[in-house]
């Protein structure tokens, strides 16, 4: 290895945990960045620039070949962006570094100050708001924060619909809904929509509200509904078409895939009365502290501002706040990275690059974003309040299977999916049916995944390895997810989920496979408290062996869904499989069971390969549950699992300390006597770790909190279980 790489590693800490950093080369060239500089400033810490701009391009005349690399420290204080910090091949070896108490803020918000504050007086306005409100609502103009008109939403969408975000000394503030808690559920559904055929001819739902209030929404200005219309992990907000006060009926503008009512509804039922919908965005509906709307019709946003706030900002830069492209050797350590609409960081390209010891946090989008390239690095950062997932990375060669060596490691990342409530991860690993952005090679470690609304971490593709994390509270607004999950594709193997910990996960399956993936190998995990531990929804060569499975309801659960979903002739299956060409090297290689799948005489609906052995369930009513007709998992192995029903006595695992969530297995556990090849899971290894840039961990007392009971979790929750009914359900 070259010596800028030596150094680089060593300064970084990007691969591996290491005690210090270490030191800066005295012969490294360093400019200072202050918010107080100035750019004619020579850049020096006496004298510094005022933007990153200016120092990146005096980094840029400094000679970097050969071991030539330099620094941008950033001073403590707010260090502002109206565009994406942009830095190319170039800038390679090059290292933007914070304090390290993350006192350096990238801080893309446009700030609101007092004089921008408009009382909102008497008039038609004045009278549209809730009689709790008036006289505390103000109003602000867009032009006057420089952001012009705000261009209306669409008819329908997931993510936000364009709105900016509103934050009070860092905290989001809540978009004016109604109800404020508990969402609103359907009386009854007229319509379903109509959601095929040419787009002239689609309609939206129909349905009766329950409430009288629905009536005096200003439909001509625009109101928007949110609501999970048919199943809990597929919410739409869809702008209303009309509303007759007198029957509440509500006519929806826009149709989702198959239709508004719940999918689980009973037969012949259009719905069964429990979806869940709030109305967001009106000023009619601002009627607590902190909430706000956006008035497109007048171009202003509405607050009721909250008490004692300092600092008031509006997010709306759409681009990440810095992107990074084609360089090698980039380095953003110790940074606090905040307020943009986009993205935090976004990598693309290039090698070696790293984010690490930062704060990533209140964005409309991801945190981080990496594709292509090799070997970058997400790292002991905490990465929270966002709008969209924490990190996704794709990269490596699927055709190939060459791997990317991207990384997440020793992450805490909670709090996310404020605006994309479902398919908003923490993590995610490729993006499903996107062969431009695969997932070959990737590792993440080491990571605290909780609080989240869906999933913590949803992947796709092959040989990545999924170890050590702990992962608890989540679907906290959603249901028949995984805390782990991945769906819908034969070739997607090579996976390993090892050494996890998941719990408090009430509404989710720990690890779910879901809809015929296969090829995966989950070992050494341990679940507590969840839906289920390990759910096989269908596919081929899953190996489940030597995990412990306590207190759910269902600790290992196979189906054999493919036959009634005509897996066997499913066009989207086979079409992915023959894409990977498994009768070529390296796949037939690789992954040899895989070409007989490409015989359309072969029976590829029912699943084979599949292995649950020597696998724990303690205190699960169901240890292990199979859903399939006779014969139909006769090519999988089910066999020497231990069932520990009651979890005392004779059958008690011997856990270190189960209420302070120490899982370790002791020795003398019937645990290793019953299976004799079981091994030691390195629990106390499991989740953060502390290294240079992590110096304190979380406290079990928070960790054990059990999940929070949200209203759409309580809405969503009877679908648990009839998803769990249905899972060989084709509808």
């Amino acid at each position: 290895m070259c010596h800028p790489c030596r150094w680089f590693l060593a300064v970084v800490v990007a691969f591996q945990a290491a005690d210090a950093p270490a030191a800066t080369p005295a012969a490294a060239p360093d400019w200072h960045v202050a918010p107080d500089g100035d750019d004619a400033n020579p850049g020096t810490q006496d004298r510094p620039f005022a933007t990153l701009e200016r120092a990146r391009d005096a980094a840029r005349e400094h000679d970097r070949t050969g071991d030539g690399y330099a620094t941008i420290r950033l001073a403590p204080g707010i260090h502002r962006r109206t565009t994406a910090l942009v830095l190319e091949a170039r800038d390679s070896r090059l290292v933007i570094r914070g304090p390290a108490d993350r006192s350096a803020r990238i801080h893309a918000g446009r700030t609101i100050d007092a004089g921008m504050m408009e009382p909102v007086g008497a008039g038609p306005m004045a009278e549209r708001i809730d009689p709790a409100a008036r006289g505390r609502v103000v109003a602000i103009d867009l032009a006057a924060v420089g952001l012009g008109k705000a261009a209306r939403p669409p008819d329908i969408y997931q993510d936000g619909g364009g709105l900016p975000e509103l934050y009070a000394d860092d905290r989001p503030l809540p978009l004016a809904r109604w109800p404020n808690d508990t969402p609103a559920t359907i009386s009854r559904v007229v319509d379903k929509g109509t959601w095929h055929g040419p787009a002239a001819g689609r309609r939206g739902g129909s349905f009766i509200a329950r409430e009288d209030r629905v009536g005096r929404w200003n439909v001509a200005e625009g109101v928007w509904l949110e609501g999970y219309w048919r199943v809990p992990w597929d919410p739409s907000t869809i702008r209303v078409a009309a509303i007759d006060p007198t029957t509440r009926r509500i006519d929806l503008s826009a149709a989702i895939n198959n239709g508004i009512g719940s999918k689980y509804a009973p037969a012949g039922e259009l719905g069964d009365g429990k979806e869940p919908w709030s109305a967001v965005n009106l000023p009619e509906e601002i009627d607590r502290e902190g909430e706000w709307c956006l008035h497109h019709a007048t171009g202003r946003l509405y607050l009721w501002p909250p008490e004692g706030v300092h600092e008031l900002y509006v997010a709306t830069l759409a681009e990440p706040v810095v992107r990074v492209t084609d360089a090698t050797l980039v380095a953003l350590q110790n940074l606090l990275i905040e307020g943009g609409l986009g993205d935090g960081v976004s990598i693309s390209g290039g090698r070696k690059n790293v984010v690490v010891g930062c704060t990533v946090r209140n964005l409309g989008g991801n945190g981080v974003v990496v594709r292509g390239g090799r070997d970058h690095a997400v790292r002991s950062c905490d990465i929270h309040g966002l709008g969209d997932g924490g990190v996704r990375i794709s990269g490596g060669d699927r055709g190939k299977l060459e791997s990317c060596g991207h990384a997440a490691v020793n992450n805490d990342i909670h709090d996310i999916g404020r605006r994309r409530k479902t398919y908003a991860a923490a993590i995610h690993l490729g993006e499903p049916n996107r062969d431009d952005l695969p997932a070959v090679g990737c590792r993440v470690a080491h990571n605290f995944l909780h609080d989240l609304p869906h999933a913590a971490v949803l992947y796709t593709g092959n040989d990545n390895l999924l170890e050590l994390n702990e992962v608890c509270r989540v679907a906290l607004t959603s249901a028949d997810v995984g805390a782990f999950y991945t769906s819908f594709d034969w070739t997607s193997r090579g996976n390993v989920l090892r050494h996890n910990f998941v719990h408090d996960c009430p509404r989710a399956n720990a690890f779910y496979m879901d809809d015929g993936d296969s090829g995966d190998t989950v070992e050494g995990n341990v679940v507590v408290r969840a839906a289920a531990g390990v759910f096989l929804g269908g596919g081929h060569d899953n190996v489940v062996r030597h995990n412990v499975v306590v207190d759910c309801p269902i600790a290992y659960h196979v189906d054999a869904r493919g036959v009634d979903r005509g897996y066997q002739t499913n066009a989207t299956l086979r079409q992915r499989l023959a894409s990977a060409h498994p009768d070529r090297s390296p796949w037939k290689d690789r992954h040899p069971a895989l070409a007989a799948l490409l015989d359309t005489n072969t029976d590829a609906s029912r699943p084979r390969g599949v292995v649950i052995s020597g696998n724990v369930a303690v205190r699960c009513p169901k240890p292990l549950r199979t859903s399939a007709r006779q014969g139909d998992l006769a090519g999988c192995t089910l066999a020497d699992n231990l069932d520990l029903a009651a979890g005392t006595g004779a059958n008690d695992p011997k856990f270190a300390a189960p209420a302070e969530l120490d899982f370790t297995v002791r020795r003398g556990s019937p645990i290793f006597r019953k299976i004799a090849d079981f091994p030691e899971i390195p629990f106390a290894e499991i989740g953060l770790q502390r290294d240079a840039y992590r110096t304190t961990l979380p406290a079990r007392s928070t960790r054990a909190t059990p999940a929070a009971a949200t209203p759409e979790a309580d809405a969503s929750q009877r679908d648990i279980d009839a998803s769990n009914r249905a899972a060989a359900d084709p509808r």
